[in-house]
């Protein structure tokens, strides 16, 4: 197994990626921490999952942009299992505005749900790393931070994860050569999100992918597999998007 006996927490991991991957590491020796700040039955569902299966987890419900919750989140962690071998900051939320209803208030929230958060656990996590002199450090980014591919109608989102991938690449500098920093931005990977979004709206989607489909949650995890365990990468974002970024030539 790849993970055997890694101490894993994933923020955001109570469905969809987050969940996928939370799974997939526990397949791979990984003890597991699930992570929501409100998802309390969906969390103990994937920790009872994971243990039917052979594995170990354990739920933890933080608000990761609240500095008490991440700190009593990672004193348990501590206490439980003694270190942290892998962060994954997951915890994310979409909400669709347009640039001219957006208020203050809105940018503050999408970049507290989506930035601010993979700060503050990163910062925790990357102390406990440095002791050890070891440690992995991932970030869920999108290819909306990508320059001509962020969408108007989820402007601070777009910019909110160009702030995460920007974060990446200069944290990995700053904790190398301990700890290795990468992140994943995930394309159209289908979840009950999309089932809000007229067959138009999702067919669009599909035609701009060479790969002609959605991308799957289990793949997803599978790039954050390969970042946990490819030693000699840092610094980098790995764009799952079945092609959607290509340009033409």
């Amino acid at each position: 197994m790849k993970l055997e006996n890694k101490i894993v927490l994933i923020t955001g991991s109570t469905s969809w990626i987050g969940e996928s991957t939370a799974k997939l590491f526990a397949k791979e020796g990984a003890k597991v921490i699930i992570n929501w700040k409100t998802k309390t039955k969906q969390g103990y569902r994937i920790v009872s999952e994971i243990e039917t299966a052979g594995g170990q987890a354990l739920f933890i419900q933080a608000n990761v942009v609240d500095q008490d919750d991440v700190d009593n989140m990672f004193k348990k962690i501590i206490n439980q299992f003694g270190t942290i071998d892998i962060l994954i900051n997951n915890a994310w939320v979409a909400r669709g505005k347009t640039f001219l209803e957006t208020t203050y208030q809105d940018w503050l929230n999408e970049f507290n749900d989506n930035f601010f958060g993979t700060v503050l656990c990163s910062q925790y996590a990357a102390k406990i790393m440095l002791k050890n002199k070891c440690g992995v450090i991932l970030n869920t980014s999108s290819i909306r931070w990508i320059l001509h591919t962020g969408r108007e109608g989820i402007m601070p989102y777009s910019a909110a994860k160009a702030a995460v991938s920007n974060f990446t690449t200069t944290l990995a500098k700053e904790l190398a050569p301990y700890i290795r920093v990468n992140a994943v931005a995930p394309g159209f990977t289908y979840t009950p999100y999309y089932d809000t979004l007229t067959e138009e709206i999702k067919k669009n989607f599909i035609e701009k992918t060479y790969t002609k489909r959605f991308i799957k949650p289990e793949e997803i995890a599978e790039a954050f597999l390969y970042l946990a365990t490819a030693n000699s990468i840092t610094g980098e974002i790995l764009i799952v998007d079945g092609g959607f970024t290509l340009k033409d030539g």
